[in-house]
């Protein structure tokens, strides 16, 4: 029996890996790189190991480093957890042939299933539903472009050896191919050192269900029911549930049946998921394998009450499951979102900075899986996500009402995060009536902007703001206090107001000739209580390192910035029109143009890689490439100036 394992992971994931040794009496040991050395998962193991410093090939992704740790420390097994090495057929070998065991399945399960091109043919051997597509070898330009016309445009071009929508473009016509292609291949060399692709008929507005599979240590294969996970952005998850409100009990033994059938064809050996497309017409296809444990497995979790670490654990260990198919019952409804450091009303750019503090309310019924604590700074090395929030009950309506009464009551302070627009999908008609598909947040992009604050509200976060810089006085308006008018910037909307009293206790202004008054019931270190005409107003206030304010007022939140009068346009609002900038702190991946080059307005010119992805920095404007500042492989700061068009 396994009596230590070692987490050949990072955040959320190894505390969830911990979580389930302790109940079970496994010893376990962390590992963590230099920049996780205060991350909660850093000193939660029983042992807890340093990776030193360097890029991720030195410290997570460092293979005979963990496979060495794993045997200097006595640990029999690693789990993986997800990303990473988790999938890598190479790390999962080196494990096998150290005598340690590999929590997950076999190399060549994983080295089928992650090669979408020789897992589609295997498929195709089952007798699986397959997207019409071209899987082969050849790989030459126009070769590919021919089988595109073939199939018919839109086509979807995919990275064979990866997934999480690296590597994947939509193509929508003839003319659009061949950079298409380019960039998809690209962005596979950078993420998976193979830039192989495929080529899929384009479903217009499917929706993504996959099934939750475990295979024991016997041959006998589960499956856990299915997940929903159509809400995504640039072909992340981003909220998932289960059950589907798309699938009937017929479409749902159907779908689930066949992913059974997929784990008996491989031999599979542990946790495992088939993802499928759902087409309009309820007609399903495969789409791939995922051959580890799932960021949503939480969800499948809450539905049938079993451990999904656990059945991994044992699966690993040859053992048999004690129970069958007919036991496994899906019972309420869970969904899970998944709170990225990211701004999604700036074309969802990854965003840094330390949070400050993680607000939580101990009587709200939800699940919180993070992987950071108060004063963790957020890097651009790895994944944006910060956090999955989880909730069930007993059905799906009730669950969407409890996931907003939940992501009121969690607030990550001192950097954004796509909260508040997680509100905003679960406010969405589409979704709350379950008519949902992966273009969802594309299609409905202008219904889920932030939208204008209303005038009371934007009244709740000019009172907070400004009592928060006041000191103690007795008086509660002090007849002293000189009328001061104030230009206030609320999420870059600047309103004009007239402080007529301002102290610690309360607050008298105007705001476009109406006249608002506050009395402070609590103040306390970023966290102050007002009351106005009988309403409660409880907030948050993080200070930003610019001077502004990150303020979370009952249950909206704005980034706030008070200036005794109108601000100087900032040093972006100088720049010409032919500046480009870097919009996140991350590497130059790419330099596309050379001094003195032309370029029309809307062409490529610098690629930056942040958290994993790439973005795409085009001219402004039609001109000569005056300027480049800097080289591939060179580290910018967000707003930094790129390049110059004159």
């Amino acid at each position: 029996m396994i009596k230590k394992i070692l987490i050949a992971n990072r955040g959320e994931i190894a505390l969830r890996v911990i979580k389930t040794c302790k109940a079970k009496g496994i010893k376990t040991v962390t590992l963590y790189a230099a920049d996780d050395a205060t991350l909660p998962h850093a000193g939660a193991g029983d042992e807890n190991i340093a990776l030193g410093r360097g890029p991720l090939s030195e410290t997570y992704l460092n293979q005979d480093k963990i496979i060495q740790i794993a045997k200097e420390t006595g640990a029999e097994a690693i789990h993986p957890g997800y990303g990473f090495l988790s999938e890598n057929t190479e790390f999962c070998k080196k494990v096998s042939d150290a005598g340690l065991i590999f929590i997950g399945p076999s190399t060549e399960a994983i080295e089928l299933m992650g090669d979408k091109k020789e897992s589609k043919v295997k498929m195709e051997a089952l007798g699986i539903p397959l997207v019409p597509g071209y899987h082969g070898e050849n790989q030459e330009p126009d070769f590919l472009f021919e089988e595109a016309k073939k199939i018919g445009f839109p086509v979807l071009i995919k990275a064979t050896a990866g997934g999480g929508g690296k590597g994947m473009r939509i193509v929508n016509s003839e003319s659009e191919f061949t950079d298409a292609l380019n960039a998809s291949k690209r962005e596979a060399l950078n993420a998976f050192s193979n830039d192989k692709v495929l080529l899929e008929k384009y479903i217009i507005n499917p929706r993504h269900i996959e099934v939750q599979l475990v295979s024991d240590g016997q041959g006998n294969h589960f499956h856990f029911f299915e997940r929903e996970c159509s809400i995504q952005r640039r072909y992340q998850k981003v909220i998932e549930e289960t059950p589907s409100p798309a699938l009937n009990d017929e479409l749902r033994a159907s779908v689930c049946d066949t992913a059974v059938k997929i784990a008996k064809g491989i031999n599979y050996i542990g946790a495992g998921t088939i993802e499928y497309i759902l087409a309009p017409n309820n007609e399903f296809y495969f789409l791939e394998m995922n051959t580890r444990l799932q960021v949503e497995h939480p969800v499948t979790e809450m539905v049938t009450g079993v451990d999904l670490v656990d059945l991994q654990i044992q699966a690993a260990q040859g053992l048999a499951f004690k129970f069958k198919q007919e036991d496994i019952n899906q019972t309420g409804h869970s969904i899970e979102c998944r709170i990225y450091a990211e701004d999604p009303d700036n074309e969802f750019l990854p965003t840094t900075g330390r949070i400050q503090k993680i607000e939580t309310n101990p009587e709200t019924d939800y699940r919180l899986d993070c992987g950071y604590r108060d004063g963790n700074h957020i890097s651009t090395n790895y994944d944006p996500m910060l956090a999955k929030l989880i909730t069930y009950d007993t059905d799906r309506y009730s669950a969407i009402e409890k996931m907003q009464v939940s992501l009121n009551n969690v607030l990550f302070g001192g950097t954004k995060t796509n909260r508040d627009y997680l509100k905003r999908v679960l406010d969405n008609e589409k979704f709350i009536e379950g008519n949902i598909h992966t273009h969802l947040i594309e299609q409905d992009k202008e219904e889920l902007k932030k939208k204008k604050w209303e005038q009371n509200i934007e009244a709740h976060f000019v009172a907070v703001s400004l009592i928060s810089a006041t000191k103690p006085v007795q008086n509660l308006w002090d007849k002293k206090f000189k009328q001061t008018n104030k230009v206030i910037s609320i999420d870059g909307d600047e309103i004009s107001v007239v402080v007529n009293s301002l102290n610690r206790n309360g607050i008298l202004f105007s705001l476009e000739g109406k006249k608002y008054r506050y009395e402070t019931l609590l103040w306390e270190k970023g966290h102050i209580v007002l009351e106005s005409k009988g309403e409660i107003i409880s907030s948050h206030l993080f200070m930003n390192q610019n001077g502004s304010f990150q303020v979370f007022v009952n249950d909206f939140e704005a980034i706030v910035d008070v200036a005794s009068k109108a601000r100087r346009a900032s040093s972006s609002q100088q720049l010409s029109e032919g500046s480009l900038q870097s919009p996140m702190p991350g590497k130059v991946f790419k330099v596309l143009k050379n001094v003195g080059d032309k370029v029309e307005k809307g062409e490529s010119v610098i690629i930056v890689e942040a958290m994993k992805m790439e973005h795409t920095i085009k001219a402004t404007t039609e001109g000569l490439i005056k300027d480049i500042f800097f080289k591939e492989g060179d580290q910018v700061q967000g707003g930094v100036l790129l390049c110059e068009i004159e």
